[in-house]
């Protein structure tokens, strides 16, 4: 008999007979394989699709904000000097 595997991907909230909320009740799909990770090939490349991009915005953003603090605070990297 063939192993089946299962893979968690969401956490849903139901309710209990009595109308009671149960909350992080794990939500299991049925898959082929999973890899040495724990995931399956499609969520590993997902993953890694979604990292790239993350890392794309956060070097972005990093950019930008050096940017702007370098034009804020002078060439010396110190903020300018205010009258008194």
């Amino acid at each position: 008999m063939e192993k089946e595997y299962y893979q968690a991907v969401a956490y849903i909230a139901l309710r209990n007979k009595d109308g009671s909320p149960m909350i992080n009740v794990p939500l299991y799909v049925k898959v082929s394989e999973i890899n040495k990770n724990g995931m399956t090939e499609t969520q590993e490349n997902i993953m890694h699709r979604i990292s790239a991009l993350m890392i794309k915005r956060n070097e972005k953003q990093l950019s930008d904000y050096f940017a702007t603090n370098k034009t804020a605070t002078g060439a010396g990297g110190k903020p300018p000097a205010r009258g008194v």
